[in-house]
């Protein structure tokens, strides 16, 4: 959710009363979304709309956001304006797709030889980015022979929170995970993207293990506990 108004910022108080009148007016309930808040000479609706489209060629929303926002017009005390929108998001991490091919592009400069496997390439195809933009957590996808794709959303971006959350390490923790989404290691190329955000705070993750127990497999280093990095070293 977007909010432009005038004047001073808004308090707690005030946001709370507009997120409460937008849930009224829509129906839908706007627990867990992301609010944040604009200055504004002249909050209109055109700007607000102006807005959603900068933030979409930032990668920030998904794409086509016009057609899933409302946009909602109030006036709070002492006469200010203010217009909110809210991005009826498909995709609850658009800004993956941003950072998906930066991530991908590290690991193949280290030229490792997972990343000239058929399965890394599909990685990289609109239907896999659409999928992680998307993905709740836990969710798995299977894409073509090649690929299947697991999703982990985690609430912290800082590699110490995120390992006290996988209980007996990343390894033994994702062996459960790959369980869970259906991924069958061994007969197809697994990778495992987590998607890390903490408010404003967003950090990606990438794991790849080929169904070819030759190739050396892709963890990622930092959610590794100490035991876990011995006998192994850090790629990207």
């Amino acid at each position: 959710m977007l909010i432009l108004h005038q004047g001073d910022d808004l308090d707690i108080g005030e946001v709370r009363e507009l997120v409460d009148s937008i849930e009224r007016e829509s129906g839908d309930v706007l627990t867990g979304t992301r609010v944040t808040t604009y200055p504004s000479a002249e909050p209109t609706e055109l700007v607000a709309h102006a807005l959603v489209l900068r933030l979409e060629g930032d990668g920030e929303v998904g794409p086509d956001p016009l057609s899933r926002t409302g946009t909602y017009t109030y006036e709070l005390s002492g006469g200010r304006s203010v217009v909110a929108v809210v991005v009826w998001a498909d995709e609850v991490n658009a800004w993956v797709r941003r950072v998906v091919p930066q991530h991908m592009a590290r690991v193949e400069a280290t030229g490792m030889t997972l990343t000239r496997r058929p399965g890394w390439r599909r990685l990289a195809g609109e239907d896999a980015l659409a999928f992680v933009a998307a993905a709740r957590d836990g969710e798995g996808r299977r894409f073509g022979d090649d690929l299947h794709v697991v999703v982990s959303l985690l609430p912290s971006t800082k590699p110490r929170r995120i390992r006290r959350l996988m209980a007996g390490g990343y390894i033994q923790w994702v062996d459960g995970v790959f369980r869970r989404a259906g991924a069958a290691l061994g007969r197809v190329d697994v990778a495992h993207w987590l998607v890390c955000v903490d408010g404003p705070a967003r950090v990606l993750h990438l794991a790849y293990l080929s169904a070819d127990r030759n190739v050396t497999a892709l963890l990622p280093w930092e959610l590794l506990s100490r035991a876990e990095k011995r006998g192994g070293r850090k790629m990207t």
